[in-house]
């Protein structure tokens, strides 16, 4: 079933709006975008006014003084983050801002992801404290590890949380937050922060901008300093005002990575880290760009969800993640080149695991009936569990949670859902002792079990699922935003509509219907085929390509004939190779009566 949007063709706008191009003003009516105010807000983010004090997240002028009187003590800090595309670009910019003011003891830590896991881990807590350690600042973690952070106080080390995932609640709605020196997360009830879905990078960035504006307020004053800290605001007084904003190209990465909101303040992030990664000098993602064909000064939200952020993400699946900080964040070039060709090297080798194991999935063997479907094997390594999932669930459109090895008897997994399902909901469901530990997001999300558990996760989850809520969500339901014909697809609209951008979660691409299309040519691609692509004429030698990757023309039934069909698309500008130029990426393909 495929869904209009309700688009008026002669709908109320503002004065002075009727000046916008026709396609834009509907998208952005469509989206709720009505008022002169309200556009010229969303066309034009503007850092002043988008992106809020940093001072209004609680306890963040507490944070700030703890990490002040650590730099004046010359404490050694450790930076512990998570090994994703939003904790590693978060641990980044933290260290970035250590390195720019002088201050040399910091380390860095980052659990592996197979023999770690995630979150904070009295091992870790261990060696930092062999290193001296005094003081933690975790990134993208730690908001829900009650115990592990007790655990700190003990060994006399003081932690700040930086997170942006929910806390652990108690019976009824209270939160139970870790008892740390403090805790630093938009989301908290008891926090009045304008914006409540940043991303764990975003909140670490919030927290050097707040310590540099300290900083300065410090280096302008005359007082009695010890001359190590004399030298660090001097080195302060060297940055240039504003200069954090250089940091957002981290923002940025892990903004779109981790799909938070795009709207609000997370609008201007996006906005602004995209600017800054196509002026970025770091070499090792220049390096990473070169290798993946990508042109940096055309970065665009899908290079970073399609192209960084996978590459980034195969390290920890792969092998360690210090190899995507070491792309991030180092100067040499040689060493940042080299971590960059390895990253594609592990990038390729973990699309291989994933299609091989898939290979091996037959279908026919999962049970339909479920709700939940559950598979796994031991022989499949942790690092591509997610992915698979993913595959499976764009199969069933089904919960599905995917078990392989850990370590002795202990088994690990990644879970997706369509966002019908609570994924951290349903697991808390399930009967005390079912999983070892688990946590995430709504729709994704991680798992540790007894072995001796591994027949009875498939039933608890099944009956678990019978008492969580479960929201309705269409295979087949698309909006379409507006209807076009072949000949409107031109660089002049594209944009127009690019005026939206950056696109993501809250701000989807536009949706096109162009109907009554007849295909010129309609064949597959890539060196061992696998991905469709259908030509239309538009009057140039080329004509307009169309692309589906993953799809084949006998995945849609229409295209046997070659009669005229309905295509359903977003416009997209392919720079692949160096040559621009304007394409359509498949949404469906259909009979024209299907619309309605």
């Amino acid at each position: 079933m495929i869904k209009k949007r309700v688009v008026v063709d002669n709908f109320e706008i503002d004065k002075g709006l009727e000046d916008y191009h026709p396609v834009l003003s509907k998208l952005l009516f469509n989206r709720g975008i009505k008022t002169r105010e309200d556009v010229e807000k969303f066309l034009n983010p503007s850092f002043e006014r988008d992106v809020h004090d940093p001072f209004l997240i609680h306890d963040m002028e507490k944070s700030v003084e703890r990490i002040i009187k650590a730099i004046k003590c010359e404490e050694k800090i450790a930076v512990y983050n998570d090994y994703d595309c939003d904790g590693i670009p978060g641990g980044v910019v933290l260290t970035d801002f250590f390195e720019a003011i002088g201050y040399k003891n910091y380390v860095v830590y980052i659990p592996h992801r197979h023999n770690e896991g995630y979150g904070l881990h009295k091992h870790a807590i261990d060696y930092l404290e062999k290193e001296n350690v005094k003081l933690i600042i975790t990134v993208d973690l730690a908001i829900t590890n009650l115990e592990e952070i007790i655990y700190t106080k003990e060994k006399n080390i003081e932690i700040i949380v930086t997170d942006h995932h929910l806390p652990i609640h108690k019976e009824g709605s209270e939160q139970e937050l870790p008892k740390a020196f403090s805790v630093l997360n938009s989301k908290k009830d008891i926090c009045n922060y304008p914006d409540k879905n940043l991303c764990g990078c975003a909140v670490a960035w919030k927290l050097v901008s707040a310590t540099l504006t300290k900083l300065r307020e410090l280096e302008g004053k005359e007082s009695k300093h010890k001359k190590e800290f004399k030298e660090i605001l001097e080195n302060v007084k060297k940055l240039p005002i504003g200069w954090e904003k250089w940091l957002l190209d981290m923002v940025g990465i892990s903004t779109i990575a981790d799909m938070v909101p795009l709207q609000n303040e997370n609008r201007a992030l996006a906005y602004f880290g995209i600017e800054v990664l196509r002026k970025s000098r770091r070499p090792g993602l220049q390096h990473l760009l070169k290798l993946a064909k990508a042109t940096q000064k055309d970065i665009s939200e899908d290079d970073i969800g399609f192209t960084i952020a996978p590459r980034l993400n195969s390290a920890s699946r792969m092998d360690i993640p210090q190899k995507a900080r070491t792309v991030l964040a180092e100067n040499n070039l040689k060493v940042a080149m080299f971590a960059a060709e390895e990253l594609e090297n592990l990038n390729n080798d973990r699309k291989s695991s994933v299609k091989d194991i898939t290979d091996t999935i037959s279908y026919d063997h999962i049970d339909f009936k479920n709700d939940v479907i559950v598979v796994g094997d031991e022989s499949w390594g942790p690092g591509v569990l997610g992915l698979i999932a993913q595959k499976i669930i764009d199969q069933t459109r089904k919960p599905v949670f995917v078990w392989g090895k850990g370590e002795g008897e202990i088994l690990k997994g990644s879970c997706r859902s369509i966002g019908d399902i609570h994924l951290v909901e349903l697991m808390d469901r399930c009967t005390k002792g079912t999983f070892i530990h688990f946590g995430g997001h709504e729709q994704a999300g991680g798992f540790a079990f007894d072995k001796n558990n591994l027949e009875k996760i498939s039933l608890e989850l099944n009956e678990a699922v019978k008492h969580v809520e479960k929201k309705e969500i269409s295979k087949d339901k698309f909006e379409i935003d507006a209807e076009l014909q072949i000949k409107d697809v031109t660089m002049e609209l594209f944009n127009e509509i690019n005026k939206l951008a950056p696109f993501g979660m809250g701000n989807p691409k536009p949706v096109f219907e162009f109907k009554n299309v007849k295909p010129a040519k309609v064949r597959e691609f890539g060196k061992l085929g696998g991905h469709l692509e259908i030509i239309y004429d538009n009057g140039s030698y080329e004509g307009l390509q169309a692309i589906a990757f993953g799809k084949i023309p006998k995945d849609f039934e229409v295209l046997k004939d070659g009669n005229p069909h309905t295509l359903i698309a977003r416009i997209e500008k392919s720079t692949f190779m160096g040559k621009t130029r304007l394409r359509l990426a498949i949404v469906s393909v259909i009979k024209t009566n299907l619309v309605n």
